[in-house]
């Protein structure tokens, strides 16, 4: 053997060894990218160079490969350059007017295949993992020529597959015949049974459309449906139509009139958002602390969706207040490997027992049960902080799966009754997304209604089985642009209603110290006199808002905040009361910056009592007075120059009383620690039966 073979066969040896001695993944590195989870002996690409890692972590912008040699070490992996062999066996299965089905045998690579590229023609269809996939969106009666390639993870490609060629079948233009003998069946306040004979196709039903009326009430695959969301005591008129796969619509049924009964005495809801770290708070606000007679629900804040094995919001932005990530846990902190988008604990300490022992939260407030059957107890899902993996989890089917039976494994072990999503917000996320993740997407309210689709779906069939109702509720913005339309939809709120129990809007924090100027933290009514000239910010513009959507008064809830804010450096101004006039800035005085608790009011002093016992007097140099026409209270001192908003015993029963009269599912506060000294919560109890 010559020395040139010498050195040829040992190159060889060499690079066999490499192969044999280097983890897999080394061979089709992918490129190396902030957020992902990384695991010892992963092998990434990035600037042209290998690197391995040596220490488990979630990578961060700023921890590049070369930068945290502590993490990451130089790979002499060699790159996999051997593209898959072609596929073979391509096969045209289930033809439609739109759609072919196609499968396929599977490729063989020196490494693996990681999946396949479909092709009709020259334009790249679709991709998929398998040995299957159907080509969608297609014309009626047209040929079609396809083939597949194989890739594997290094992005080699294979020679592609031999050709089929396929016409599509001739429309299908005949429609469903009208379904029959349409009958109500049982009767709420708030809702109507109804079941029906199915309709009958040419090629088949694909399900049918209830109408209230002429607008559309649901959908169903079913021959029957509930119509829920509707007023007490009044005559509505029901049509049932079919529809089969290629969009024919049957003739409307024979219509029938269903009545809702009178609405039971003492049923309004009164919601109340229990926030997880007050537990933390010295004193600490526990379960302990909650008279549950006063109220119908708790909302237990919050509960996070876990993506990529972790959970938390790593933006950097000065709007998310805790730019931090953990790894998602079971109650007793042990890793849990949940799926993308399944609702895991927000801090298993407080919530559970956490490592070594923690407060219980959530088995303490399902003892409150107890003692009060009716109350119901809600996971509320997000928060400003937290709502950043909602738009991922909405667009994937999969993750919206994972959502739904994430949410019925939770309710089931801690024997809680619904959930609350806190979305802030579809198409205009609040914090802004960290570097290098999506947060928010145009198509965000179709998905939406996918999510508690899907949610509602799963929810039902885990109530069927458990004897029990479980229920869906959202937080949602108390303005038009939440409500607005985006993405192609349709009046997406009150399609979003038919899966919902209600709705809390959240009608506060329409002024605050991010105000340049001094004002009402939750009006009840647009005051002419604001100089701002916002006549939206005001919790009657936010029903009617809801009301003139189509959504039923029966599935709303206002929000009162129990809490308010203060500024520094306000003029006192012609009336000499400081309201609508410039500050310099937030006031930090308060129970939490320049939040300002009802309670931290009453307990420093701010607020005494009046003759009847009301906080109606100021203290502390404050003066407290009264906008009788946005029927809300503001403190203001001449001397510090300081001005509050809040809410008090008065504006409480003004906002109450007004739920009652435009037949409002009942109130939603926040939150139970801010009135710690149960003040307004005795006055919401006391308006509002339940």
């Amino acid at each position: 053997m010559n020395g040139q073979a010498k050195r040829g066969l040992a190159f060889l040896l060499v690079v066999l060894l490499l192969l044999v001695s280097l983890p897999l993944s080394a061979l089709g590195a992918s490129e190396w990218a902030p957020g992902t989870a990384y695991k010892k002996g992963d092998v990434v690409s990035y600037s042209g160079s290998l690197y391995e890692c040596v220490q488990a972590h979630t990578a961060l912008q700023g921890w590049e490969p070369p930068n945290v040699p502590a993490l990451w070490k130089k790979s002499t992996a060699v790159p996999d350059t051997q593209a898959p062999t072609a596929p073979t066996g391509l096969t045209a299965g289930t033809v439609t007017g739109n759609s072919v089905a196609l499968s396929w045998t599977a490729s063989t690579d020196n490494v693996g295949v990681s999946g396949y590229e479909v092709y009709n023609g020259t334009a790249l269809a679709g991709t998929s993992t398998t040995t299957a996939y159907t080509v969608t969106g297609l014309q009626p009666n047209t040929s079609y020529t396809f083939t597949v390639k194989a890739k594997d993870a290094a992005g080699n490609v294979s020679a592609a597959s031999a050709a089929v060629t396929v016409k599509t079948a001739a429309p299908d233009t005949q429609a469903p015949t009208a379904p029959t003998n349409v009958t109500v069946g049982n009767v709420t306040a708030n809702s109507v049974a109804l079941s029906w004979t199915a309709s009958t196709d040419n090629v088949g039903v694909a399900g049918y459309d209830v109408y209230n009326g002429t607008a559309l009430a649901g959908s169903t695959s079913l021959t029957s449906y509930t119509v829920t969301g509707l007023q007490a005591n009044t005559a509505y008129t029901f049509t049932v139509k079919a529809k089969d796969a290629a969009g024919n619509v049957s003739p409307a049924s024979a219509a029938v009139t269903g009545t809702t009964t009178n609405q039971p005495a003492g049923n309004n809801e009164i919601i109340a958002y229990f926030p997880s770290w007050t537990s933390y708070n010295t004193p600490a606000f526990t379960p302990a602390n909650v008279d549950a007679t006063k109220i119908s629900a708790i909302n237990y804040a919050f509960l996070d969706i876990c993506w990529n094995g972790r959970h938390g919001n790593p933006s950097n932005d000065p709007e998310n207040p805790n730019a931090q990530t953990w790894p998602c846990q079971n109650g007793n902190g042990s890793a849990n490997n949940a799926p993308n988008g399944s609702i895991v604990l927000g801090d298993p300490f407080v919530d559970d027992v956490g490592e070594g022992g923690g407060y219980e939260n959530l088995k303490k407030l399902a003892q409150l049960k107890t003692k009060n059957p009716k109350l119901k107890l809600f996971f509320s899902i997000g928060g400003w902080t937290w709502s950043n993996q909602f738009s991922n989890t909405a667009a994937d089917a999969t993750a919206r799966q994972n959502f739904a039976t994430s949410a019925v494994s939770l309710l089931r072990q801690y024997n809680f009754d619904g959930i609350d999503i806190d979305w802030e917000y579809p198409n205009a996320i609040g914090v802004p997304c960290a570097s290098g993740q999506t947060c928010q997407r145009a198509a965000d309210k179709a998905n939406y209604i996918l999510l508690l689709q899907t949610l509602r779906q799963q929810l039902d069939t885990a109530g069927q089985k458990d004897g029990k109702q479980y229920y869906i509720t959202i937080a949602s913005g108390a303005n038009s642009t939440f409500v607005a339309d985006a993405g192609g939809t349709s009046n997406w709120i009150t399609q979003a209603a038919n899966y919902l129990d209600w709705i809390n809007i959240m009608t506060y924090d329409f002024h605050g110290p991010w105000d340049s100027s001094s004002n009402h933290v939750a009006p009840l009514y647009n005051d002419p006199s604001d100089p701002a000239g916002t006549p939206q910010f005001n919790v009657d513009s936010a029903v009617k808002i809801y009301l003139n959507k189509g959504v039923p008064a029966s599935k709303i809830t206002v929000g009162e905040p129990f809490y308010g804010y203060g500024w520094n450096g306000c003029s006192a101004g012609a009336k000499g009361d400081g309201l609508y006039q410039s500050c310099s800035g937030s006031s930090n005085t308060g129970s939490d910056g320049s939040t300002f608790n009802f309670s931290y009011l009453q307990n420093k002093g701010y607020l005494t009592k009046d003759a009847s016992g009301k906080y109606t007097v100021g203290g502390l140099g404050f003066t407290r007075y009264w906008n009788d026409v946005t029927k809300t209270p503001y403190l203001y001192n001449p001397t510090s120059k300081i001005f509050i908003t809040y809410e008090d015993e008065a504006s409480i029963h003004a906002k109450n009383e007004y739920a009652k009269s435009k037949g409002l599912r009942g109130v939603m506060f926040w939150e139970l620690e801010a009135d710690s000294n149960k003040t307004l919560q005795t006055v919401v109890s006391n308006d509002l039966p339940h």
